[in-house]
């Protein structure tokens, strides 16, 4: 009977999923992987996990404060990368709504609790003057905006860049002499995500769980 049903070809398709089950006492794990390049990785990262001396994760704790973030993160990150972070690059239409007034004169208003949590970062702060957040901005007025920015956020800015891409991100921290890897995005939802992996920068942290 077994071998007229497998020359129907009726054979329903779990039923080689069923045949292959592992026996007794297998957890339905992966395969075990014993190749030299995994057992390389598997060692590297126990080394780069392993606990770090008292005064080592002292300072990395004081550092991920100071930057509103994890010790995970921090730690995750300079493991990736084998930089320590150091900088947070934040969108404008995030932080701030940017109006003309009554006199045609730009008016930067800090959104919510935005600006209480800017004045805690103790890290270098970089904003990118996405296009659709600013009010068509003339060179002139462009290059007053960071002016115009600090008196909102206490001189807390460092640079603003200008685009709505992860090139835009690069080129204002090469301009300023700010490695990316040393960098994080500080957005809301998969959006700003994807803007921070297009920028090769580490990770991307949710406003609602900065400084939380």
């Amino acid at each position: 009977m077994g071998d007229r049903f497998d020359r129907l070809g009726v054979r329903h398709a779990n039923v080689e999923s069923l045949l292959r089950r592992p026996g007794i006492g297998h957890n339905n794990g992966p395969t075990f992987d014993m190749s030299w390049g995994a057992w390389v990785w598997r060692r590297a990262a126990a080394k780069a996990w392993k606990s770090p001396s008292p005064e080592v994760a002292k300072m990395r704790i004081k550092r991920a404060e100071r930057l509103g973030i994890t010790y995970k993160e921090l730690t995750a990150s300079l493991m990736n990368t084998g930089s320590n972070l150091g900088a947070a690059v934040m969108p404008l239409s995030l932080a701030a709504r940017v109006r003309r007034g009554p006199k045609g004169e730009i008016i930067v208003e800090p959104r919510n609790s935005v600006a209480a949590l800017v004045a805690r970062f103790g890290g270098r702060l970089f904003l990118l003057g996405d296009i659709d957040a600013v009010p068509g901005l003339s060179e002139a007025e462009r290059a007053e905006f960071l002016a115009i920015v600090n008196r909102a956020f206490d001189g807390k800015v460092e640079a603003v860049g200008w685009g709505h891409d992860g090139k835009a991100i690069r080129a204002m921290l090469k301009a300023n002499a700010m490695p990316h890897q040393e960098t994080f995005l500080v957005g809301a939802g998969i959006g700003h995500e994807v803007l921070g992996e297009s920028a090769g920068l580490p990770f991307t942290k949710d406003i609602e769980g900065w400084f939380n």
